[in-house]
């Protein structure tokens, strides 16, 4: 069994989005077999009464919180932890040593008042063999980290990627984007299933578990506004929020307006409202996947530049004063299906599990399905990967509008296979595609596109989509075809994938890239294994 120790904090001042997220994905470890144990430090909105209904929770003591009033930057987010890190640390140590819960094979840190000094010494403290790895959940990039494994689940352009250069070791993985946001399963499921809005008729308000400023107020004063008066409303207060008798008091005189108390998901209101009005914290991503969208109304400062970077994307609508309410629906409702359509190709729900792979492994065994256009957005995450674009013919990043009608010629067109291979839970950690070439009258040849999900690589799962999608090519286009890869020189692994995969090179096109065949007759006698 899996030992894995999470430390996150929730509180009036924090919020609750980490504990929430960190929760999201204990509940995917425990599920495959983890035994989860968390450290949270009491104080006023901790949540820790919350995780104890599902897991072991050790508390370590209220420390007297300091005023954050004018506070920025690492000020702001020390205080926020209430000691400091070497206090946290002997807490930390103190609780775990009678507990018995340190043989952690993983450590997970998601707290904005801890850096690479703690990391270090909370390593060396748990005193396991061997040394426990550590995942870090971040989204400010903004001091370094010791950590095996590094998720932001941010977007931030074509900037996302980049972000913490200098920050992390070279042998560091970084998951970074929205198709890595910790996201309930039920998101996933529903992703598929929900259709483009079309018509501006019923909205969510939610601001966050807390909400300490009131925007829910505010929103629900903006609504009641005449131009507004026949849209449903739906209003939801977390779990800690201190507004509710002035909220109810709102609601009692808007008509066709509903109040809901904390919400086990939010994702069956997501999925029946037309437009959401919220904070740009964990939930844009909750919104995204179902297709909702957005009016976003930063509400802490590390909310603002990838809020910024959405709306610049015309994947929200961004809003710095609810007093613009009316105007900004009047300028969102004629774009209501283009944000619909393009912010649900942000993430497909599966972040918790591709990450669960990343720690665990992959769960198998792997299965294909033929691509179809639910895909689209996944797919060219995949092919913007910035390690795909450096072993790639073209270093380019490919537009979405290029990509788009790339896309949609594969559906015209006889000549293009292209697979998804998803886990036995069926999230999707890789593509396998072929492009049938006329290389001459008598031979024909299909071109291989291959690509896995930077949190299953070196899981074996290219050997092992090669192997199903090849008897997928023969069974599609019959054993006369001869599979070909091109691969740049450099680029080691795909060469190594190839060869384990029974191909064999043959004269290259150039200098720089080696050919690689396979045809299905001639290798019959020949096993391909699975590495790679």
């Amino acid at each position: 069994m899996t030992c894995i120790l999470f430390r996150c904090d929730a509180s009036l001042q924090i919020g609750s989005g980490h504990v929430m997220r960190c929760r999201t994905l204990a509940r995917e470890l425990r599920r495959r077999g983890s035994q989860i144990t968390f450290l949270c430090r009491q104080q006023p909105g901790d949540l820790i009464r919350l995780l104890e209904q599902e897991f072991s929770v050790l508390a370590l003591p209220e420390q007297p919180l300091a005023p954050s009033d004018g506070l920025e930057g690492r000020d702001l987010y020390g205080a926020w932890l209430g000691c400091s890190q070497q206090q946290d640390l002997a807490d930390c140590l103190a609780a775990l040593k009678p507990a018995g819960s340190c043989g952690a094979q993983w450590l997970v840190v998601d707290h904005y008042g801890l850096d690479a000094s703690w990391e270090r010494a909370m390593r060396e403290g748990l005193g396991s063999e061997p040394t426990p790895q550590l995942l870090v959940i971040d989204d400010l990039a903004d001091r370094p980290h010791i950590c095996d494994l590094l998720l932001d689940q941010n977007f931030f352009g074509e900037a996302t990627v980049q972000r913490y250069q200098g920050l992390v070791p070279l042998h560091c993985r970084q998951l970074q984007g929205p198709q890595y946001a910790l996201l309930g399963s039920e998101y996933a499921q529903l992703h598929p299933l929900v259709p483009s809005r079309r018509e501006l008729r019923r909205v969510l308000v939610f601001f966050g578990g807390v909400d300490p400023a009131n925007y829910t107020c505010q929103a629900i004063k903006a609504l009641m506004e005449p131009e507004l008066a026949h849209l449903a409303v739906d209003v939801v207060l977390g779990l800690q929020c201190s507004h509710r008798e002035a909220v109810e008091a709102l609601v009692a005189r808007r008509p066709y307006t509903t109040l809901h108390g904390p919400q086990p998901s939010l994702a069956g209101l997501i999925a029946r409202v037309d437009l959401a009005i919220g904070a740009g914290g964990a939930t844009t991503w909750e919104r995204a996947c179902l297709g909702l969208p957005s009016v976003v109304l930063p509400i802490a400062a590390n909310q603002l530049s990838s809020s910024e970077a959405l709306a610049a994307a015309g994947l929200i609508y961004l809003l710095l004063d609810l007093t613009d309410l009316v105007s900004a629906l009047g300028a969102i409702e004629p774009n209501l299906l283009a944000q619909s359509q393009n912010c649900q190709g942000l993430t497909d729900g599966w972040g918790a599990q591709r990450l669960a792979t990343a720690l665990l492994g992959v769960e198998r065994p792997l299965q294909l399905k033929q691509v179809d256009r639910a895909d689209e957005g996944l797919l060219l995450r995949w092919a913007n990967d910035p390690q795909v674009r450096e072993r790639s013919f073209s270093a380019d990043h490919i537009s979405a509008e290029a990509h788009h009608n790339w896309f949609e010629a594969g559906f015209v067109t006889l000549d293009r296979l292209q697979f998804i291979g998803s886990d036995i839970q069926g999230c999707p950690l890789g593509q396998v595609r072929f492009d049938r070439v006329a290389d001459s009258v008598v031979t024909p040849i299909a071109e291989i596109d291959i690509s896995v999900d930077r949190s299953a690589q070196g899981r074996g799962v290219g050997g092992e989509l090669l192997r199903l999608a090849l008897r997928a090519l023969e069974n599609s286009w019959g054993s006369a075809v001869m599979a070909q890869a091109d691969v740049l020189e450099s680029n080691q692994a795909s060469r190594a994938l190839f060869v384990r995969s029974g191909f064999s090179p043959v004269p290259p096109p150039s200098h720089a890239v080696i050919r690689y065949r396979y045809h299905p007759a001639a290798s019959a006698c020949a096993p391909m294994t699975t590495a790679g």
